[in-house]
Formats: structure tokens, sequence, C-alpha cells
């Protein structure tokens, strides 16, 4: 975990269109169209990698364990956030930990959502895995956690 800790995660910046929603701040990457969604937890993490900061750094900036921020930064990178990726695989985090230690509402949540094709987005309902507030404008009827079903 040591070196995990070392780590500098250097965010990318250039083509990433950032929006603060409800809470969430969504992450649009223009190069290959694919947007994230992050909880609060997750939007504190990126807040904080800046290139400098370690993941121990962001880790105690964030008010988090390490392993958590290795985890979510894995998640970054997996979404193309990151101009580099951690050399280890990503920790995992056991439902004994969550429940034990982290708790569920400290979990950083990373979801990537593709862009709609022209002709889709032209429909007059949001699409599966879009951001909604109200499931009435869904296609599917259900909005949950704030996202189309």
């Amino acid at each position: 975990m040591s070196s995990a800790r070392a780590f500098v995660p250097r965010p990318l910046r250039q083509g990433v269109v950032t929006q603060k929603v409800d809470g969430e701040t969504l992450l649009y990457v223009e190069r290959t169209h694919q947007a994230s969604c992050l909880n609060a937890p997750a939007a504190r993490i990126w807040a904080l990698c800046d290139g400098e900061r370690t993941v121990g750094a962001i880790a105690a900036g964030a008010g988090l364990e390490p392993e958590v921020v290795a985890h979510a930064l894995g998640h970054f990178a997996n979404a193309g956030l990151l101009e580099n990726t951690p050399n280890q695989e990503r920790p995992s985090l056991s439902r004994r930990r969550v429940l034990m230690g982290v708790g569920l509402a400290a979990i950083p949540i990373v979801l990537m959502v593709m862009a709609p094709e022209a002709r889709a987005a032209a429909s007059n309902c949001i699409k599966p895995m879009q951001p909604c507030t109200d499931a009435s404008l869904c296609c599917s009827g259900e909005c949950v956690l704030g996202l189309c079903g």
C-alpha cells in the first residue's frame, strides 16, 4: 500500500467538460464522447487531483482512507480521466470492509455514460443511465439515484 500512497495521479484536463448538477459532478471527455457521473466523495477526490498530490495527500484532503482513494482512481483511469495510471491493480473493497470501516456514504461512485447518437438525442424522453430529476421524464418511467433506469 505504501507505493499506492505515493502515486501522483495526473487528471486529464484538456478536452474534459465539467458540470455540477444536483450535488454530483458530470465529466464529459470530448475525445471519447464518454461522460462520467461522480457522487460527492468521488467529486472530492477528483477536485484534489492536481498532478501534484499523492494518493495519501488526496485521502487526507478528502477525509477518506487511501485504499478508497486508490479504488476511485482506478475507476477514473478506466473512464479515461487520468493521463497516467497506477502501476498496480486497483484494491477491491469488500462488503465487510465497507460496512465496518468505510461506510456506504463514503464510497466514491463513478458511473460511465455513453453520449447518445443524434437520432436518440432527438427523442423527447431521457434515455437509460442519463441524469434525471423526475421519473416522468425518463423513457423507462424510472429515475433511480438521479439516473434514468
